[in-house]
């Protein structure tokens, strides 16, 4: 029964008692058509403000609705120009006349593309989270680390990368895609926030039906109260002055990885590095086996 329909039947009711003769004499009967007004004013109240909330709803799909086109149409904006700089980068880097001086510039040049891009993608993986439970496929982990790390490892300058625990395929469900999107920021950000180099390990552990990858560096590290932030949207720690980035990275990485049935989390102390453990469930036992030679798309 509508609140409308509620209200209608309460004033009919209050008419008849009101109509009848034997509650003529009544002393309740004027409290009673008080409370009755009350309450269906409560209810016209009601009908307003769930037509309000009604409204809010529609304008905030509208609203996510637009965004989401506006992203898309500027990612694929960007993406053009950034493309053409990237190819002339490139070019440049193959010129013989170019002085050896200019070629760290060049080289900062594509870095900087290679941010921008990974940055559009990081804003649109977003729309493709509701996507990935819905069609979960198993791949094989201890593949894609073993494809990430050595991707890595090629601009780490500095770095010691090692991945332990990945000798042996380990079938996981899920988007392997969004999922790679996941470790390749926590290995970006080992390099990018360990500055004097050092150590970026990688184990690799099952147990119970999940899977446990944990990322440690020898970086900045961060302290309690911003550990405890690390994953909020747009939040940067303290110590990130100097370096770039949005606070998208480890915020999309927490809603993929849960997305995925699984969970994050940060052990951190300043000026001793930062330790990332991602827990994901294993793929059932009858789930097809996977290939160790499967690398990442």
């Amino acid at each position: 029964m509508t609140m409308r329909s509620q209200e209608q039947e309460l004033r009919q009711w209050a008419q008849r008692l009101a109509e009848d003769p034997a509650n003529a004499d009544n002393p309740l009967l004027a409290e009673f058509q008080q409370l009755a007004e009350r309450h269906g004013k409560l209810l016209r109240q009601f009908r307003k403000i769930a037509k309000i909330s009604d409204r809010l709803q529609t304008e905030t799909k509208e609203m996510a609705r637009q965004q989401r086109q506006f992203v898309l149409m500027v990612s694929h904006e960007f993406r053009t120009p950034l493309a053409i700089i990237d190819s002339a980068s490139q070019m440049l880097e193959l010129e013989p006349k170019l002085p050896a001086s200019a070629m760290p510039r060049v080289g900062k040049i594509r870095n900087a593309v290679q941010r921008m891009l990974h940055l559009i993608e990081r804003c649109l993986t977003d729309d493709r989270l509701g996507a990935a439970a819905a069609r979960p496929m198993a791949f094989d982990l201890a593949a894609m680390l073993s494809t990430l790390t050595d991707e890595v490892a090629v601009t780490a300058a500095g770095h010691r990368i090692e991945l332990h625990g990945a000798d042996r395929p380990v079938a996981i469900p899920g988007d392997r895609d969004l999922l790679s999107v996941v470790f390749s920021n926590l290995l970006e950000n080992a390099v990018k926030y360990s500055p004097n180099g050092g150590m970026i390990r990688l184990d690799l552990s099952t147990s119970e039906g999940q899977v446990t990858v944990q990322i440690a560096d020898q970086g900045i590290g961060v302290n309690a109260a911003d550990a405890a932030r690390l994953f909020d949207k747009y939040f940067r720690a303290s110590n990130a002055a100097g370096t770039t980035g949005a606070g998208l990275g480890l915020h999309l990485a927490r809603c993929i990885v849960e997305t995925h049935g699984g969970g994050i989390s940060v052990a951190s102390e300043p000026g001793r590095g930062s330790a990332f453990t991602v827990r994901l469930p294993l793929a059932p036992a009858a789930a097809p086996a996977v290939a160790v030679t499967e690398t990442l798309s």
